[in-house]
């Protein structure tokens, strides 16, 4: 297996920071409502900053805080700084045609700098008061001589004498390029310095910017035809670009290794969430001991979990050994009622379509050498036991339950067995249409392991060997046009779950969808899936703006546009695919594709309701008159809270449909989602947004929890972690939300239950679920350490993230 990595492993130092927000406007100093400059953690994992040292973010996640060295500007005319580019340039010629050796160059440059940095020690202060001659704020062409020197006519020093003091042979080892330092020199001039490349023009063009002693003391005002520079200040600049926070994020896994996530990604819309509780954390706990209640959820700002930078599994197998032709059949017939047909009784025909997964395959009949190791012609002609292998792969570990247990690494097996028989994804020469279906399974297994990075590289490989060999235009028949879909689903859904561009778009695509054939189950699911991704793939591009079609950067667009083509999308259903009157469907792919639906209208909405849930909170506190009972987004909350709802009702469900199976990653994805937009209802002080049964809310969101607890019953860490997000981020929001609902018996369980960790000598838990609904809000008057943050959120009106609306 090859592993591609660089040396650093995803790492970032303190020291780095992240380049600036190119889509973000200036903001005049009067009207900023941040601070000037983020330190660099906050700045690296895109959160506000408070400014202080340390900040409130580094102070509570016990962080080094470090800021930028601060950076003052200072101007010189267009004109000059050519000139100064000029003669760099002619001095690096001069220097290249003198010492013609590159390492000798390198030798004589740091004796140069050694007395650079001498000289301008022991004439800085004099600097002030000797302008040498050359006018008040020019510097001069001419450079001061050392010894040994020769002047040229043209001013270039011809550095004679200095060549019978370098050494006539090359180091043996090439020179490690030094740091760079920030030097004070009294050159007139600027010269390069810590190179020992000096042969492009780009170094010159990059040092040219380093301006001399005289403007470091001079503040020049902007002027047309002038070029600012900067040079380092004590007093560090007002730029709230360097703090303004991107929708998107560098989360860190378990391991610290930093991945991106976009806007869409529900990782970074948790770290935004808590980034808003840590905010209102002491408003939360202002009657109580604070203990650990909600403290293990705003501890995680800044991650997310996953284990995609550990390797993937790499056991020691006999790649042709298979189980007993029964065995196969029972596993194949699960795989297909779960994630295919139900074998056949689905009227939807299924949501994916894998190939034939009706066909035990024959074992093998070539024996394994005594050597254990199978040579590359031999696997290749067994290629096609991958697709069995990730099939078992993929059904054990989507079979494991508290009631059935299995041993879990049976499928880590089959998965290392798939692996080596599949090959290098690299080698493109060994890979055909055959083995797209394979690496589409794959990508489904990973996301279900809960390695979405390793599956959107699996997706993503599939993708372009389909491409390669022209399945998006149409050359394949029936059963590879299904596959080349089912790919294209598993493509929107991850860039949906990743926040990231889609591999292909969709007018490259000339393939016809997917129609009845013989022998073939009904494609309404299918297709009726491919349409929804589709509309997946315009909210992630065009209404979150992460690869907009057209080409041009600008804020996110308004909602109702994709809310639009979802509900066309929706009246065009055939009837098979429809839901009862009660909201309900017997095809458990119908029910999970309506999940989807419900999914797509949460995602358009979140931010609009994230902002809300802010807005409204703040307005609570500052003694505002609340705007949102008169607001014309009113119905787009009532829409995306009714969606939550009936996601987890299809769920229940769906697990009574397919008992005693489990939901799979995808209906987790989808009530976990749903559970969190319940739960900060609570915060949406509105008079038509309470909720209307209070103990049916509680009882949903225990649901999606008992989901959660089964999967880290059975060894997900994936589990294990949802579970407990939610269980805290419950605790916070029952803290936060009185005084509207009094206590119930369902609270106060509730409140006990996710109390558990609290010192329990200092009796919190027990003032928790008697205050619950009867403490008043805390108002925040003008002066409070809160108060401008809570007023920006006012505001800031309906923009959740950045130019959202």
């Amino acid at each position: 297996m090859i592993r591609l990595d660089d040396s650093s492993g995803g790492r970032r130092e303190p020291q780095q920071r992240l380049p600036v927000n190119p889509r973000r406007h200036k903001v005049a100093p009067e009207n900023r409502k941040r601070v000037a400059t983020a330190c660099n953690a906050c700045n690296i994992r895109r959160v506000k900053c408070s400014g202080d040292s340390p900040c409130r973010q580094c102070r509570s996640s016990a962080r080094d805080c470090v800021y930028p060295v601060a950076v003052a500007k200072a101007s010189l005319p267009r004109a000059e700084l050519d000139d100064l580019r000029r003669r760099v340039d002619l001095l690096e010629r001069a220097l290249r045609d003198t010492v013609p050796d590159a390492d000798r160059r390198h030798q004589l440059l740091q004796r140069l700098d050694a007395d650079v940095t001498t000289t301008g020690s022991n004439t800085a202060s004099s600097a002030g008061t000797d302008t040498g001659g050359s006018g008040a704020g020019t510097p001069s062409v001419s450079s001061p001589v050392h010894a040994g020197q020769v002047v040229t006519p043209d001013g270039v020093a011809g550095l004679v004498s200095y060549q019978s003091q370098i050494p006539s042979h090359p180091h043996p080892h090439p020179h490690p390029h030094p740091h760079p330092h920030t030097h004070t020199h009294t050159h007139p001039h600027p010269h390069p310095q810590h190179h020992s490349h000096l042969d492009t023009r780009a170094h010159s063009h990059a040092h040219a910017h380093t301006l001399p002693s005289p403007y470091q003391a001079q503040s020049q005002p902007h002027k047309p035809g002038i070029i600012t520079a900067h040079i380092p200040s004590p007093n560090p600049p007002h730029n709230e670009e360097e703090q303004a926070s991107t929708e998107g994020r560098l989360l860190e896994d378990p391991d610290g290794h930093a991945r991106f996530l976009g806007e869409t990604s529900g990782a970074t819309f948790l770290d935004y969430l808590k980034e808003f509780m840590g905010t209102i954390f002491p408003l939360a706990y202002r009657n109580g001991h604070p203990g650990a209640d909600g403290t293990t959820f705003l501890s995680t700002q800044g991650s997310y979990q996953t284990y995609d930078s550990r390797p993937i599994y790499d056991r020691d197998v006999d790649v042709l050994w298979l189980p007993r032709s029964p065995e196969m059949q029972a596993m194949l017939a699960e795989l297909r009622f779960f994630i295919q047909d139900g074998n056949g009784s689905w009227p939807s025909g299924g949501i994916y379509w894998w190939g034939d997964l009706s066909t035990v395959p024959s074992p093998p009949t070539v024996a394994v050498p005594a050597s254990g190791t199978l040579t590359r012609r031999a696997l290749d002609d067994h290629r096609r036991l991958a697709f069995y292998n990730t099939a078992f792969a993929v059904v054990t570990r989507a079979s494991l339950t508290p009631e059935t247990p299995q041993q879990p690494d049976m499928s880590e097996y089959y998965f290392s067995r798939a692996c080596t028989l599949i090959g290098n994804p690299l080698d493109i020469t060994r890979f055909t249409l055959n083995d797209v279906r394979v690496l589409a399974l794959m990508g489904f297994g990973l996301i279900e392991m809960n390695r979405r990075d390793a599956a959107y590289m699996c997706v993503s490989n599939a993708m372009h060997i389909s491409i390669m060999h022209g399945a998006h235009r149409g050359w394949v028949d029936e059963n590879g046009k299904r596959v080349f879909w089912t790919l294209y689903v598993l493509d929107r859904w991850l860039s949906c779950l990743m926040g990231r561009p889609p591999t292909i778009a969709d007018d490259a695509i000339r393939l016809a969808l997917p129609c009845d054939a013989p022998s073939l189950p009904p494609a309404a699911g299918l297709r009726a899936h491919v349409e929804l991704s589709r509309i997946s793939g315009n909210i992630v591009c065009n209404t979150y703006r992460i690869s907009p079609w057209d080409n041009s950067s600008g804020p996110v667009r308004h909602p109702e546009d994709a809310l639009r083509l979802l509900e066309q999308w929706q009246e065009s259903l055939p009837p098979i695919l429809q839901l009862s009157e009660m909201g309900l469907s017997d095809d458990p792919a119908c029910c999970l594709l309506h999940m989807g639906y419900n999914q797509l209208v949460i995602l358009t909405v979140r931010p609009v309701f994230f902002a809300a849930v802010k807005k409204t909170f703040a307005e609570r506190h500052v003694s505002r008159p609340s705007s949102l009972n008169s607001h014309p987004r009113l119905a787009l909350l009532r829409q995306c809270i009714s969606a939550a709802e009936l996601n987890i009702r299809l769920a229940r469900h769906m697990l009574a449909l397919n008992h005693p199976r489990k939901l799979l990653q995808a209906g987790l994805h989808y009530i976990f989602n749903a559970a969190i937009c319940i739960m900060l209802q609570d915060l949406l002080y509105a008079e038509y947004l309470v909720p209307k049964d209070p103990r049916a809310r509680e009882h949903d969101i225990e649901f999606v929890i008992a989901r959660f607890e089964e999967e880290s019953s059975v060894g997900s860490p994936y589990g294990k972690d949802c579970a407990g997000i939610l269980r805290d981020l419950r605790v916070l929001v029952y803290r936060l939300r009185a005084p509207m609902i009094q206590p119930t018996e369902t609270h106060q369980a509730a409140y006990a239950q996710a109390s558990t960790t609290v010192d329990m000598s200092q009796g919190w838990p027990q003032k928790a679920g008697q205050d619950v609904g009867i403490q008043q809000p805390v108002q925040i008057e003008q002066g409070h350490i809160l108060y401008e943050e809570l007023v920006s959120w006012i505001d800031d009106g309906w923009q959740p993230y950045p130019a959202y609306v």
